[in-house]
């Protein structure tokens, strides 16, 4: 598989470096954002192909970013997925969609395997 474009949002710097040099480390071009507004503006110059989503952000919450792929039309093309220490909020997730749901603490063996599948994937495994 070529290398994919991927949003890393998450304010855990430690986790999201963790996760940054995993995914470079796969051949994957990798930005990471510590904040919600950081992300939005990367979203409106780039289009991403994945974007993994913390729920707890600084300045928004995670479900924000996933209604701005909506606003922006890009949610049928940028898949999502969504790593939080919190319970999946099953209306949020039928609503946005993402293609996974992955609670903290995780193994990121099981990260990585999420994200492939997710980059191969016709379609979403939860809210489809």
């Amino acid at each position: 598989m070529s290398g994919k474009r991927i949003l890393v949002v998450d304010d855990d710097s430690l986790l999201a470096k963790t996760i940054d040099v995993c995914l470079t480390r796969r051949g994957h071009d990798v930005r990471v954002f510590h904040s919600g507004a950081n992300a939005v503006k990367y979203l409106f110059e780039e289009q991403p192909d994945l974007m993994l989503v913390d729920i707890r952000l600084p300045d928004c919450d995670g479900w924000f970013l996933a209604e701005m792929l909506k606003k922006l039309e890009m949610s049928q093309k940028v898949r999502m997925i969504v790593m939080s220490v919190l319970d999946p909020d099953r209306a949020k997730v039928a609503d946005t969609k993402p293609y996974a749901y992955i609670q903290k603490p995780f193994d990121m063996g099981q990260l990585m395997q999420a994200v492939e599948e997710s980059l191969d994937a016709d379609r979403c495994l939860i809210g489809a």
